[in-house]
């Protein structure tokens, strides 16, 4: 199989259902984001110590990659998915201290690239809720990138607190 097909070369590609569109396409940014969120989780999950939050991520990257390729089919379900995160995010905060106040992203490494991962998704969450104006998109797909970016902020929070490292808090002030 080639890499290239050369049909882009002109500003169009096609969507898995082969239809035919412009580059700049709604549809085209959302799969792009999608894609690049999966970068950054690849990077994220091979800077992780623990072998089970490398495999949530790793399931995570799958699930994306699913998204990415059927993300205007309507006949999937992401639920079994949605409450997967939930449950982790869930278990999580039952170690962390309680969060009082806002958080400034950064930390350790890990958790400053969590904090990427969670502003990447919260970006396609947003252009995908766009695309859902003009373009069918499954409901779940929503859900699922909502409950993902607060996945990555208590992973965040989770990874700084194993490495001893203190949140830096937000004060207002501008006033």
């Amino acid at each position: 199989m080639k890499i290239y097909t050369k049909t882009g070369d002109h500003g169009q590609t096609y969507l898995s259902n082969g239809l035919k569109v412009d580059k700049d396409d709604l549809r085209i940014e959302v799969v792009g984001e999608l894609d690049e969120l999966n970068s950054h989780l690849g990077c994220l999950a091979s800077s992780l110590y623990s072998t089970c939050d490398v495999e949530h991520i790793e399931r995570l990257q799958r699930i994306i990659f699913s998204i990415s390729s059927n993300l205007l089919n309507g006949s999937f379900s992401l639920k079994e998915d949605i409450c997967l995160i939930e449950n982790e995010i869930d278990k999580i905060q039952d170690v962390l201290p309680p969060q009082e106040t806002f958080i400034l992203p950064g930390g350790c490494s890990v958790a400053a690239h969590t904090h990427v991962c969670r502003v990447v998704c919260r970006r396609v969450e947003r252009h995908a809720f766009a695309l859902s104006k003009s373009h069918p998109v499954n409901a779940d797909v929503l859900k699922f990138l909502n409950r993902l970016s607060d996945y990555f902020f208590v992973l965040a929070r989770k990874l700084n607190f194993e490495n001893g490292i203190d949140e830096k808090t937000w004060q207002n002030t501008c006033r």
